[in-house]
């Protein structure tokens, strides 16, 4: 009975002592020491609704619905044909564009480039703090055709490092001593280039057999070689016309300061958000149902395109212009230019509309339109 007692008093004095550890538990504490400038620190942002306010699984989900529409990841920005080329692979593939974003280069081509992805953009955040996007590449933007240009326009730089011209006119418009260059042209190409612009004393010839015809492109001081039927300032080159800057205008280009941060107000409103397509309504609220002006922007750069295609600076085919092998006078290739800017820039003005018709008067006047 002894040993009986014993065991339940030691059982009890065991259940005591775990209730007054429980007790203990539930009291504050004393003190920790003070912070470094002899204050209680700051409480930090609470993790879970900072957090969740991106990375929940709704506007995950949300977010990845809308990237999937986009031509980002659909593999048309040319990810087999450009993005494992190392020139080119900094904006037309993931590997490329993350390499490029930490490095600031690309050091080879690319053997298996994929499309974008979430990461692509994304990194680490470095503050935790709203707005705190985690972009790879927000900072001031060096343009490609001018390293001098140094570009600051917050969240929009991330669109603009791709976004933007790869050449001027100048890359085309450098000979200072007559040249001449011979190409030879087959198939379709041949009903194409039999009045093709070949300069004033170039010639083409079409040989016994009529499947190849040889031009001779002539170009004196006067006239400018369009040396690619790729020619042109780069498709998505919307960032230089934002800017002003790259075509041949009279007056001096600004950046448009009508909507401020431009990219990412148009592009990625409520509704289209990760589909980066603009959205109407963001324009409608303020222009109108129906813009009228951008419809008479579309009508002047078309206008112009026909012009080109009559001196064969151009062709037009499926409804669409590309340019062509040519010899034309300097003041016809400024016309081209200024034309390719806005066939690229796809948005009829709305990007920039002073730039825009400053680009468009020139061209008209060049070509006596």
């Amino acid at each position: 009975m002894k040993k009986a007692r014993l065991f339940f008093q030691l059982i009890g004095v065991g259940v005591l002592a775990i209730s007054l550890s429980i007790a203990s538990c539930t009291k504050e504490g004393p003190m920790g020491p003070a912070g470094a400038d002899g204050t209680d620190g700051k409480d930090g942002v609470d993790g879970n609704s900072t957090c969740l306010a991106c990375h929940g699984q709704e506007i995950k989900t949300t977010i990845e619905a809308q990237f999937s529409q986009s031509v980002h990841v659909s593999g048309l920005n040319a990810v087999d044909y450009a993005g494992g080329r190392s020139y080119c692979a900094r904006c037309h593939s993931h590997q490329g564009y993350v390499e490029f974003a930490e490095t600031g280069a690309v050091s080879g081509n690319i053997t298996n480039p994929t499309a974008w992805e979430c990461a692509t953009c994304h990194s680490l955040h470095e503050t935790m703090e709203a707005g705190d996007y985690a972009l790879r590449l927000n900072g001031a933007v060096n343009l490609l055709t001018d390293n001098t240009v140094v570009v600051d326009e917050g969240n929009n730089n991330t669109c603009l490092n791709c976004h933007q011209s790869r050449r001027n006119g100048e890359y085309y418009d450098k000979y200072t001593e007559a040249q001449t260059f011979t190409r030879e042209f087959t198939e379709d190409d041949i009903a194409v280039y039999q009045t093709a612009a070949f300069g004033p004393a170039g010639s083409a010839t079409l040989n016994a057999t009529s499947d190849t015809l040889t031009v001779v492109f002539d170009v004196p001081t006067t006239h400018v070689y369009i040396s690619s039927t790729h020619a042109g300032p780069h498709p998505s080159s919307q960032g230089n016309t934002w800017i002003g800057i790259g075509g041949y205008t009279t007056s001096e280009g600004t950046i448009f300061s009508g909507h401020s941060d431009g990219c990412v107000k148009c592009h990625m409103g409520e509704a289209s958000g990760h589909t980066f397509k603009p959205e109407l309504d963001n324009c409608t609220s303020c222009h109108g149902e129906k813009n009228v002006y951008m419809d008479a922007i579309a009508g002047r750069v078309e206008a112009i395109g026909e012009a080109l295609e009559a001196i064969h600076a151009i062709h037009k085919e499926d409804g669409e212009y590309h340019p062509m092998y040519a010899s034309i006078t300097r003041e016809q290739f400024q016309a081209f230019w200024n034309f390719m800017i806005l066939l690229e820039d796809r948005s009829n003005g709305a990007h920039n509309p002073t730039y825009t018709e400053a680009l468009l008067d020139q061209a008209e006047a060049l070509l006596g339109l």
